[in-house]
C-alpha cells in the first residue's frame, strides 16, 4: 500500500475524521479534554460552519485511505461570522446546556480564566476584511508534520481563492507556535496585529498573544 498523501476536496463522508483531528489537537497538539469536556459541542463550534455551510472551500489530505490532515477554509469572512453569531453558537449553548457541558467545572474554569479578556475586549479580532476577507485553519494529526501536507493543503487553497479573485486571506498563529509562524511566513503572509490568546485554566497567567497574519492575493 502506498503511503503517498494525496490533497483533495472535503466530502461528506470525511466529516467525522475532520472533527476527531480538531478535538485531538485542539490544545497545541493535545487533546480537547484538557480544558473542556464535550467534544461534540466544541467540534461544533469550530468545524461545523466549514464542513456543512462551505465545505468547497474545505480540503483533506489523505494517506491509505484516512484523513491525516485538514484545512478549512472560508473565502467571506463576514458570512461566517453572521451564520457563528446567529445559528451556529446559539445550538451550540444549546447543545452544551442539554449535554451538561456548560455547567461543567472544567467550562467554568475555563470562563473564568477568559473573563478578564473578554470584558476587556481583548479576544476581538481586528482585521481588515476588504483587504483580506477570506480565512483558513490548517491541522495535521501527528506525526505528518514536516512531510509537505501542510504545503499541499495550503496551495490547493490558495488555487481556488485566486480562481475566486478574493483579495487577500488571514489566520492566527500563537506567538510561541515558533513552528507555525515559519510556517505561514514561508507563504508570504506578513503580520497585520496581535490580540491576547484564550487562556487556559491550568495556565491562567501565561501571557502569549495569537497573532494575526495576512497575504494579499490580488491588489
Amino acid at each position: 500500500m502506498s503511503d503517498e498523501t494525496v490533497v483533495r476536496p472535503f466530502q461528506p463522508q470525511d466529516r467525522g475524521a475532520v472533527r476527531e483531528i480538531c478535538c485531538d489537537t485542539a490544545d497545541s497538539g493535545k487533546p480537547v479534554e484538557r480544558f473542556f469536556p464535550d467534544r461534540e459541542v466544541f467540534a461544533d463550534l469550530l468545524t461545523s460552519y466549514y464542513t456543512d455551510d462551505e465545505p468547497q472551500s474545505t480540503w483533506v489530505a489523505e494517506q491509505n485511505g484516512a484523513v491525516v490532515g485538514y484545512l478549512t477554509g472560508c473565502l467571506d469572512t463576514r458570512q461566517y461570522l453572521r451564520s457563528m453569531a446567529w445559528r451556529i453558537a446559539p445550538r451550540a449553548f444549546l447543545k452544551g446546556l442539554e449535554r451538561g457541558a456548560v455547567w461543567h467545572p472544567l467550562t467554568l474554569r475555563l470562563l473564568l480564566a477568559n473573563l478578564g479578556n473578554w470584558l476587556r475586549g481583548g479576544l476581538r479580532r481586528a482585521v481588515p476584511l476588504r483587504n483580506y476577507p477570506a480565512h483558513l485553519h490548517i491541522n495535521l494529526r501527528r506525526g505528518f508534520r514536516g512531510q509537505r501536507v501542510g504545503q499541499q493543503l495550503m496551495e490547493r487553497f490558495f488555487e481556488q481563492a485566486g480562481q475566486a479573485r478574493v483579495s487577500g486571506v488571514h489566520a492566527g498563529v500563537s506567538a510561541d507556535n515558533t513552528s507555525g509562524r515559519r510556517f505561514f511566513e514561508s507563504f508570504g503572509f506578513v503580520e497585520l496585529g496581535r490580540e491576547s490568546r484564550f487562556r487556559f485554566p491550568d495556565a491562567p497567567d501565561q501571557e502569549t498573544f495569537t497573532i494575526i497574519y495576512g497575504k494579499r492575493l490580488f491588489p
